[in-house]
């Protein structure tokens, strides 16, 4: 992806594609409107003025909380944007990444003056003046410097258990924790005493994800780490990863990130 994109997208009910996660980073601003937002392993409602901070890998989306119109703006930008500006850059940019505080509420000066940088950003991108690639890095590590100056002087936003029993979230822990073993419906089901129908639809109201596509999910991006950093056979790094078999995992590789295994390696390495 190029270094550095911004977009402004207004829509009405709307729910991400299912397999989400990348590697680089997010920073998502909801101008107007209401949306649940999970994360990783915990759902937030997000609200007007909000800011979401998505570190790279993170297993994330968003859906709908009714069927209103929302706006929002959408940055990504990858580590090499940071790393240029020399060692000590992570330190002071990606504070609310790497303390994994994903939400800053913003109200007065702070969301007006976090609003002038994102729609100059904006500007920058449409107008496409001389050096404009220039400004818009400046404006996103100011971004990123107020936003990390701010993560120690505001409370997180906590994490919200919306319409749903509690034990989704466990269940979404152990899923996280287990992976690697054989995990169906009704295991779970039984192991959570809960029936198979009820934890579908709780499970997809909570997270935005079917059980089969967030296992999936969690799946393939253990498989991804081991393909970056190890030296593993593709068979071996299915089984570690929890599939029952090397073609099931090639199908479902592909399904979520649009490469086999052997090209994603080949490309990691690459991008060494």
């Amino acid at each position: 992806m190029p270094t550095f994109v911004i977009e402004r997208q207004r829509s009405g009910p709307f729910s991400m594609p299912v397999n989400h996660f990348h590697d680089h980073y997010e920073v998502y601003y909801l101008v107007s409107g209401k949306r649940y937002y999970f994360i990783q392993d915990r759902s937030y409602l997000i609200e007007e003025g909000d800011l979401v901070f998505i570190d790279r890998n993170e297993l994330h989306k968003t859906h709908n909380v009714d069927a209103q119109h929302h706006e929002r703006i959408l940055i990504s930008f990858g580590a090499d944007l940071v790393d240029d500006l020399g060692e000590h850059a992570v330190e002071h940019l990606l504070v609310p990444f790497t303390q994994k505080q994903h939400i800053l509420s913003l109200t007065g000066t702070n969301r007006t003056f976090v609003e002038n940088l994102l729609f100059s950003m904006l500007r920058e991108q449409q107008q496409a003046l001389n050096g404009w690639e220039l400004g818009s890095n400046a404006l996103l590590t100011q971004l990123l410097l107020y936003c990390s100056r701010l993560v120690d002087k505001t409370s997180a936003k906590e994490a919200r258990n919306h319409a749903m029993n509690p034990k989704i979230f466990e269940i979404v822990a152990f899923i996280n924790e287990h992976y690697r073993t054989r995990l169906t419906l009704t295991s779970i089901s039984e192991s959570f005493f809960i029936s198979p129908s009820y934890f579908c639809r709780a499970f997809k109201e909570t997270t935005g994800f079917s059980f089969i596509e967030y296992l999936n999910n969690v799946r393939i991006r253990e498989a991804q780490r081991l393909l970056r950093e190890t030296k593993l056979k593709v068979i071996d790094v299915a089984e570690q990863s929890g599939f029952d078999s090397v073609a099931h995992f090639g199908r479902v590789f592909k399904q979520v990130t649009q490469q086999t295994p052997l090209e994603c390696r080949k490309l990691m390495r690459q991008v060494k």
